[in-house]
């Protein structure tokens, strides 16, 4: 993709980048080239934030928290559909699950569902409680449960529909309906907002289920439905033909970002992206958006105001070296591109984000400082891969 010099009008160009100093395995044997994020991350003024998730960095940036999101209903404990057997707790989890503190403030999830599903399917985004609820396969391993997902997974959009339909059917006495507006991509919608605090599904692959669990005074009846999920996924006829070709099967769904759909005031002139949660925020926003195909016609030209763009090329290909390469030269362009308007003064000032905790902002001023020695981005990544960071 080639990214021409635009004419931006004074304001603010901000990008959004999540894996920015995450490589794929293999990254740090690489000699890799990217000179204007290298000057860039040099001469920048370099702060700290307190988000540590990308997808609630892209949600603040239109001035919306986990804990202003939220206006549903939120159930009391044990007003959700529970059983005493068959739920997969130990006595003393459950109990403990019971006497859960409320799951209150910024501890409550961000509601990326129903601002996804804004992007998705608008007509269905104001109805209820939604919640993201990804195919997923589970597999033991010893004495734990990993989860898996991704390409390799995706169902054909026949076996999402008949896997649907199977769950609504055997869930619509407990109020729960599911649907695949993509075969892989499905929201789940509940009839109230239950008191829980789930986990993203990005922070979920490959890792052990016990530490990642959904927590809340409602969590156990939660937890009940998603195991009731797994059988019925187990035996269905779709699950007998994926295991029969040797495809991984699909085992279960993985609830996460619950919310009903919340009032954004505020957002950028311009958003650039193809996340859905971006569009979504746009949309709800009022805001103008376009795809990340539009920076080949510098879509940014007669915008006053803020341009953001959430560049996710990087997070996505995390395990693919070579699709990562790719995505940082595109990168590399468009912040050389963005550097220049910025020497031509026609951009205020250049802020790049890494989504979890590290902003860089460039001013006109700071592009001269030449003896400001940051380190490159290959620097960079080497401090930001350790265990503390993800």
């Amino acid at each position: 993709m080639s990214v021409p010099t635009g004419s931006l009008l004074p304001g603010e160009c901000r990008l959004i980048c999540p894996a920015l100093f995450a490589g794929p395995q293999g990254v740090a044997d690489l000699k890799i080239r990217a000179p204007a994020l290298d000057r860039l991350l040099a001469r920048a003024d370099c702060k700290e934030t307190s988000i540590r998730d990308p997808l609630e960095t892209l949600a603040a940036a239109f001035g919306l928290t986990a804990a202003a999101s939220s206006t549903a209903r939120v159930r009391r404990a044990g007003e959700m559909p529970r059983s005493s057997a068959g739920d997969g707790q130990s006595p003393a989890t459950a109990g403990a699950l019971d006497q859960a503190p409320p799951v209150t403030g910024s501890d409550r999830d961000l509601p990326s569902a129903a601002l996804c599903l804004l992007a998705d399917a608008p007509a269905g985004a104001h109805d209820g409680c939604w919640f993201h609820a990804d195919p997923v396969h589970l597999r033991p391993d010893r004495d734990r449960l990993l989860l898996f997902a991704g390409a390799a997974l995706a169902p054909r959009e026949d076996e999402a529909d008949a896997l649907v339909a199977a769950f609504n059917a055997h869930f619509a006495a407990d109020g729960l309906y599911l649907i695949a507006i993509r075969p892989d991509r499905w929201y789940l919608r509940v009839a109230d907002q239950p008191n829980l605090r789930t986990c993203p599904l990005y922070e979920v692959v490959g890792r052990d289920l016990d530490t990642c669990l959904p927590s809340g005074p409602d969590a156990r009846a939660w937890n009940r439905w998603q195991n009731e999920a797994q059988m019925l996924f187990y035996g269905h006829p779709v699950n007998q033909a994926r295991e029969t070709a040797g495809r991984p099967v699909i085992n279960g769904v993985w609830t996460w970002g619950g919310g009903v759909l919340p009032a954004v005031s505020g957002g950028p002139a311009l958003t650039i992206a193809d996340h859905p949660l971006a569009l979504g925020l746009a949309r709800a926003s009022g805001g103008a958006w376009r795809g990340l195909d539009a920076l080949d016609r510098a879509a940014w030209r007669d915008v006053t105001g803020t341009v953001l763009v959430f560049w996710d090329h990087l997070w996505q290909s995390a395990g693919d070296l070579d699709a990562w390469r790719r995505g940082l030269d595109i990168l590399d362009v468009l912040v050389a591109t963005l550097s220049s308007e910025l020497a031509a003064k026609r951009l205020l000032r250049l802020t790049i984000d890494d989504g979890i905790g590290d902003r860089f902002t460039l001013s006109r001023a700071a592009q001269h400082c030449f003896w400001r020695r940051r380190g490159a981005l290959g620097d960079w990544i080497a401090r930001r891969s350790g265990p503390h960071r993800r």
